[in-house]
């Protein structure tokens, strides 16, 4: 189990990334758009997902799957619940600089964390406007934790325990939500969630 301290160095990034992305593990690039993703108020969305016990080639295609369907989809964080596996993984990219032929470029990188859980987190709230892919076209203000502590597993099954703040924070805690089986409408009326649901199937119908 390794502890990194926040904020972390670009060193330290370069671990976390080779920890957790799919190199070595020979997934492949499984599809290019990826899955149909569920909607609110599908109620598959409100059960709770059961922790990953077999670290194999099916967990790595899961992940892959997740990483096209995030990137197709322009998200930047997806849970397995969201796809209809009832499993405790997330993924997410995170913002990333790379140099070629003398040139840099900003890109994002996807990576996993499985069975996640926050161990910690500071008293520090962080406001952002906050959507979701399965809400798509909601958007409500909301305060979480400014940093947190999360242990997790990578594909191959280590153990890391890693500090996040910022916006990889706020991604963490919604998609740890999502295993969980709760929606950040939660809290909002049942007029108004109602109201919500009513427009994302009418969106849908006319695709």
């Amino acid at each position: 189990m390794t502890m990194i301290k926040h904020p972390r160095t670009q060193e330290e990034w370069g671990e976390v990334l080779r920890e957790t992305t799919l190199e070595g593990v020979g997934a492949g690039n499984l599809v290019s758009s990826g899955w149909q993703l569920l909607t609110y108020p599908d109620p598959f969305l409100t059960k709770v997902s059961e922790p990953v016990t077999e670290f194999d080639y099916d967990l790595a295609t899961i992940c892959e799957k997740m990483h096209s369907t995030m990137f197709y989809r322009d998200g930047i964080g997806l849970s397995a619940v969201q796809a209809g596996i009832l499993k405790r993984i997330i993924t997410m990219k995170i913002p990333e600089t790379i140099e070629e032929n003398g040139k840099t470029y900003d890109t994002a990188r996807p990576y996993n964390f499985i069975n996640p859980e926050i161990r910690e987190s500071v008293t520090k709230r962080f406001s952002f406007s906050e959507g979701c892919l399965s809400v798509p076209g909601y958007f409500e203000n909301r305060e979480r934790s400014d940093a947190v502590l999360l242990r997790y597993e990578t594909i191959h099954g280590d153990v890391k325990v890693n500090w996040f703040d910022g916006l990889e924070a706020f991604v963490i805690q919604h998609e740890i939500d999502h295993l969980d089986g709760k929606l950040f409408i939660d809290d909002l009326s049942p007029l108004k969630k109602k109201r919500i649901g009513k427009k994302i199937q009418k969106t849908l119908r006319k695709k």
